[in-house]
């Protein structure tokens, strides 16, 4: 029998550490998905072989680093665990996991999540126990640390670590290895439960990045928005205005998860949950809005309203990137304008929350009245109720200067997720009788009526003031809700959703009411970004340059959004099918990127008499 030499124990010692290596980091792989409820056979072997060797790559590195494979897959396993229980419960109250943008909202997930009450399921106990055994099959199956060193060792480690940096500078660099990965935008549980939750959230953290847009520059920017200058809006189609002889109070209010689910099928209550709301015809413009969000991520809803802007060209979160200076927006806009004092922020919760401490001042806030201004105010379960909050702004009109027209923005909070709260009793809760075991839908409905109610009651308040009131009422994003609920009401679960139906999670309902004469009108289609202008046109108020030019782009495209957009046909193109647009429409979207990068990124060649009316507005100063 020949004897074994050095290099073939060498060798032999390579081939087991590396079938160890593979298997070790396939078993990482499946503990991910676990908690997701991931399943490995619909990802399919191409996916789940990327999503394996994206961990074999950071692996490869610390194992070549380090020379110990045993510390590496406890040091990976234990990530893995931690990771994936993360996983598990902000996809059980937000719809999908950790996403790249998350690492700039952890203080207010934080502040989030611990009004949550956390349940177990089998999903949860098998992650857990396949981490957990996982830790103790390293400790069990993998070498000791060798002590030894020898030159084979020393190049194998050099080379290990090379192609795992190699590896990951060249999915960095070139699209082959992420496919069409990263186009998948509008709707994360689906790209994950897709792609697996790996490569689907690498693929995508690559695009929170905000690229100069092609055919940029200042003077391009301006030559569009020149154009506007002189421009009239009395003919716009979203002309309304009736006159008043001051300045309307203006009230602004994005409720929190304020929707209408019936816009996704058809299903029946024991009572109207949006009697009042859907009442509403007098004065009133109303329709439905899409959002660029489901679930979550309130603070990208605000964002658009106040800006103009689309979530379409931005990958990240703006409150927590990119807004690092003083901006100009509706508000700058209403407080350059006759009659208006100073803006007032309302928000009834953390005021740290998505920055807005920091934010609102930035967006010419001059006070932000949060939780610690709202004396004893009524709950709804944990948050406070919008019955409590209207009286905020009924206090605020009654408190204001003598003469002054007020401007207020509020962000409400009661009917934020999640909805299996057991312990809080509706007086008079709404219930589904076309399905049974929906709990979770009944306490949302619930929510809505009392939101309703409390609506109902603002309205009554104001309908009586002498002084022009508009109030403006939109939701942020809808509920997400258990998938069965989708199921019975759509006839499919979420991942398996269209587009064009899957967008319909994405509608959330407005109105634009005034107590004085405006023309009544029904909005068939526009997007949350609009919204602003229609206000401030409605309200008989002056508008900017890039306000002229979205009231022009919204004739041609009326709804914009992070997931797609639509034509004035009603005709869906995802961001994929942008070429497949007439010329006319690539036009608008290329001037309305040009416009919105040089607003948000190029401020030192900003024109900001384009996007400001008169004067620049700097935390209740005024600067000529």
């Amino acid at each position: 029998m020949k004897e074994e030499t050095g290099w073939d124990s060498f060798c032999r010692q390579c081939w087991f550490q590396t079938i160890l290596f593979v298997a070790l980091s396939f078993v990482e792989y499946v503990i991910i998905e676990a908690f997701l409820d991931g399943d490995i056979v619909s990802i399919g072997l191409e996916y789940s072989i990327k999503n394996i060797m994206l961990l074999m790559g950071v692996n490869l590195i610390i194992v070549s680093l380090t020379r110990w494979l045993r510390f590496t897959f406890l040091l990976s396993g234990v990530f893995v665990l931690i990771l994936g229980m993360a996983n598990y419960f902000v996809d059980a109250f937000r719809g999908y996991g950790i996403v790249y943008m998350d690492i700039y909202a952890v203080k207010t997930a934080a502040n989030v999540a611990g009004e949550y009450k956390y349940h177990g399921s089998p999903q949860l106990w098998l992650g857990l126990v396949l981490g957990l055994a996982f830790i103790v099959l390293c400790v069990v199956i993998t070498p000791s640390r060798s002590h030894g060193k020898s030159i084979r060792q020393g190049i194998a480690s050099v080379v290990g670590a090379a192609a795992g940096v190699v590896f990951f500078v060249w999915i960095n660099l070139g699209q082959g290895f992420f496919g069409d990965v990263t186009n998948l935008t509008w709707d994360h549980s689906i790209g994950m439960s897709d792609y697996g939750y790996l490569l689907y959230v690498t693929a995508n953290a690559g695009n929170a990045k905000v690229e100069k847009p092609d055919g940029y520059s200042p003077a391009k920017a301006d030559e569009i928005l020149s154009r506007y200058q002189k421009a009239s809006t009395t003919n716009s189609v979203l002309a309304s205005h009736a006159g008043s002889a001051k300045s309307p109070n203006l009230i602004m209010i994005m409720n929190e998860s304020f929707s209408d689910l019936s816009v996704l099928g058809r299903f029946e209550t024991d009572q109207a949950y949006l009697p009042f709301f859907n009442s509403l015809k007098k004065n009133t413009i109303r329709g439905y809005a899409d959002s660029s969000v489901y679930g979550g991520y309130t603070a990208n809803s605000e964002f658009e309203f106040l800006t103009g802007c689309t979530k379409a060209f931005l990958p990240g979160n703006p409150y927590l990137q990119y807004i690092k200076d003083y901006l100009p927006n509706v508000v700058s806009n209403i407080k350059t304008q006759e009659g208006y004092d100073k803006a007032v922020a309302i928000h009834p919760y953390n005021p740290s929350g998505y920055n807005r401490n920091r934010v609102y001042p930035l967006l010419h806030m001059d006070e932000f009245l949060n939780i610690d201004d709202f004396k004893n105010p009524l709950l709804v379960r944990k948050y406070i109720s919008d019955a409590s909050d209207y009286e905020m702004l009924e206090s605020l009109y009654e408190n204001k200067k003598e003469g002054s027209s007020l401007c207020l923005f509020n962000v409400t909070m009661q009917n934020h997720s999640s909805y299996d709260d057991t312990d809080y009793t509706f007086e008079n809760p709404v219930k589904l009788t076309s399905m049974t075991l929906q709990p979770e839908a009944e306490q949302y409905l619930s929510l809505i009526k009392m939101s309703d109610d409390a609506l109902k009651e603002l309205i009554t308040y104001f309908e009586k003031v002498k002084e022009p009131v508009i109030i403006v009422l939109f939701g942020d994003h809808q509920p997400h809700l258990p998938d069965y609920f989708y199921k019975n009401v759509m006839g499919e679960m979420p991942d398996d959703l269209s587009q064009k139906d899957a967008m319909k999670r994405y509608q959330v309902p407005f109105m634009i009411w005034a107590n004085y004469d405006i023309r009544a009108a029904e909005i068939p289609q526009i997007s949350i970004n609009y919204l602003s202008t229609l206000m401030t046109e409605t309200a008989g108020l002056k508008l900017t340059d890039y306000q002229n030019f979205l009231l022009d782009m919204y004739q041609y495209i009326p709804s914009i959004t992070a997931n797609g957009f639509y034509d004035r046909q009603g005709n869906l193109y995802s961001w994929d099918d942008l070429d497949e647009a007439d010329a006319e429409l690539q036009e608008w979207i290329k001037e309305y990127r040009i416009l919105q990068y040089n607003y948000l990124f190029d401020e030192e060649h900003r024109k900001d008499a384009h996007y400001q009316l008169k004067e620049k507005m700097i935390w209740g100063k005024k600067e000529t």
